[in-house]
C-alpha cells in the first residue's frame, strides 16, 4: 500500500496537475480521515483536517521535494493539526494513546486464512475491540493502515520500543483469549504474523 501511495505522490510532485492531486487525494483520503477522527471524534471535522493538509500540500507544492517519507509526513500533520484544533476549540489536554476512540476494521476470512474457522474470526474481532487504547491504535496504524513501526513511532510522538511493547501486549492480550500458547515460537510468530501482516 505505501508503495502506491508513494507512486501517487511522485506523480503529483512532477505532474502538479489537478488530476494527479485528486489521484494522490482520493489515495489517502479515508484513512487519514479515520486517523483524525480517532482524535476529533468527529467526521466532518475530520474531513475538514484532512482536506487543509492537502490544501497546504497544493498551496506549497515547491516544498513537496523536501518530503522524503510522505505517509510518515501525512500522518503527522494530521494529528498535529488535529490536536491543535481541540487545543484551541476546547482548551484542554489531549494524550493521543489514551484519549482516542479507535475504530478497526473486523478480520474476515481470506483466501489465505481459509483453514481458520468464521467463529475464530469472531473472537478475534472481540479481543481486538478490547485492547487498551494505546494498543488499538498502534495495531491499526501498522495492521489497516501499512505503516511500520518507526513510522508509527514519529506519528504517535513515541519510541519505537514503545510501539514494540504495544504490539506484544496486544499479542498477549490476544493470544491468551484465543488460548494460543506463546512459549511455542512457532505459535508466537505465527499469530503476529497473521496478526500484523509483517
Amino acid at each position: 500500500m505505501e508503495k502506491k501511495g508513494k507512486y501517487k505522490f511522485i506523480r503529483f510532485k512532477e505532474e502538479l496537475s489537478q488530476e494527479s492531486f485528486t489521484d494522490f487525494f482520493d489515495f489517502y483520503f479515508t484513512r487519514l480521515s479515520q486517523f483524525a477522527t480517532t482524535i476529533v471524534k468527529s467526521e466532518l471535522l475530520a474531513e475538514e483536517i484532512v482536506i487543509d493538509v492537502f490544501l497546504k500540500l497544493w498551496e506549497n507544492s515547491k516544498t513537496l521535494e523536501a518530503i522524503n517519507n510522505i505517509e510518515t509526513y501525512l500522518y503527522i500533520s494530521v494529528r498535529n493539526k488535529s490536536i491543535n484544533i481541540l487545543k484551541k476549540e476546547q482548551k484542554f489536554h489531549f494524550d493521543l494513546l489514551e484519549d482516542c476512540h479507535i475504530q478497526l476494521a473486523d478480520y474476515k476470512p481470506s483466501a489465505e486464512s481459509d483453514l481458520i474457522e468464521l467463529e475464530l474470526f469472531g473472537a478475534l474481532n472481540e479481543v481486538v475491540m478490547q485492547l487498551p487504547p494505546k494498543c488499538k491504535i498502534i495495531f491499526k496504524l501498522i495492521r489497516e493502515d501499512g505503516l511500520n513501526r518507526n513510522e508509527v513511532a514519529q506519528v504517535l510522538n513515541i519510541s519505537v520500543k514503545t510501539v514494540d511493547n504495544q504490539i506484544a501486549i496486544a499479542i498477549k492480550k490476544i493470544a491468551e483469549k484465543l488460548n494460543i500458547d506463546l512459549t511455542n515460537p512457532k505459535n508466537s510468530h505465527g499469530l503476529m504474523t497473521f496478526l500484523l501482516s509483517f
